[in-house]
């Protein structure tokens, strides 16, 4: 069955959706939210299908505006184990060399990599090492001084201070990351950890479009776009901080104004349906805002329940 795909209208439903009013009854919203997201799951597959769902593996190419005027593009790939685990490795190809990157989440362990090499052809291996980051993202080296040098007299209260920053960066990744796999849980699969409400229906010149509001355990509520005829997801919204980065589709063009600080609706569209083992995935993701997409993953490949490495979501010592 072919999707409608409503190119010109999702970022006009993602601002209808903040309109829709919510109803008295909730309990009825409720048991509406439920039942759509029933219709849905059995739309891209149906509940058997999607309940053997362990394990993800999805493959393919990223474009990504990192400034006004600035796009990046390389190799995606991306791990998830339910209900925890999630790993992205990035390759981005420079001057010759290659950027490489690796963002995961192991339970409540968040931690990233980085680094490079020459160019010998990008590609991108599960659980492999890159350049490790030890500081898990961020905080302070050497427990806030030189520790060749003597230390100050203070130096436990700024030992104390540093480790509190390292532990306020950690868990701001692990909130971050585990929003994001949730995310792509229910965009992917349909997966819900929280409460799911009916809450209108959100209207555009070129369609309609039923609009649940599921509030996961861990990150913001997050509003599902559903095709009321096929049932199929066509994008979720979110509120958050933008990124910096401006819009692919404005390449070589006069460069955008800088996104307003503060939080904004974040949106994420799925298109290009494809059916992998008897279930329908979006082969091609884009995101960012009402007004700009700020990346793109052309999907190349899923494997479903593949076998994992066993160091894939663990960091090197």
């Amino acid at each position: 069955m072919r999707v409608r795909q409503y190119p010109a209208a999702l970022s006009a439903l993602a601002l209808l959706a903040m309109l829709v009013p919510r109803h008295a009854a909730l309990a009825q919203d409720a048991a509406k939210g439920t039942l759509l997201l029933g219709e849905a799951r059995k739309a891209i597959g149906g509940e058997d299908k999607l309940a053997a769902v362990k394990r993800l593996q999805v493959s393919g190419t990223f474009l990504r505006s990192t400034g006004p005027d600035q796009v990046i593009d390389g190799d995606v790939e991306v791990f998830i184990e339910l209900p925890d685990k999630y790993r992205r490795n990035e390759i981005t190809g420079f001057a010759g060399a290659n950027v490489e990157r690796t963002e995961a989440l192991n339970g409540t362990d968040a931690w990233d990599e980085s680094g490079g090499g020459l160019a010998a052809g990008r590609g991108i291996g599960g659980g492999g090492g890159f350049g490790r980051d030890r500081g898990g993202g961020g905080g302070f080296r050497g427990g806030g001084f030189d520790r060749g040098r003597n230390p100050p007299q203070n130096a436990d209260a700024t030992q104390a201070d540093a480790s509190q920053a390292d532990e306020r960066v950690r868990e701001l990744q692990r909130r971050t990351r585990q929003a994001e796999l949730a995310r792509l849980a229910l965009v992917w699969l349909l997966t819900a950890d929280g409460p799911v409400t009916w809450i209108g229906t959100a209207q555009a010149p070129e369609g309609t479009a039923d609009v649940l509001e599921v509030k996961p355990v861990n990150g913001v509520p997050t509003r599902l776009f559903l095709d009321p005829m096929t049932h199929l997801p066509l994008m979720i919204t979110w509120s958050g901080q933008p990124s910096r980065g401006g819009d692919i589709r404005r390449r070589g063009a006069l460069a955008p104004a800088p996104p307003a600080q503060g939080p904004a609706t974040l949106v994420l569209h799925m298109g290009e349906y494809k059916t992998v083992n008897g279930i329908k995935l979006p082969h091609l993701i884009s995101r960012g805002t009402e007004d700009t997409t700020q990346e793109e993953i052309k999907v190349k490949s899923f494997k479903i329940n593949p076998t994992f490495k066993a160091d894939t979501f663990t960091r090197s010592q």
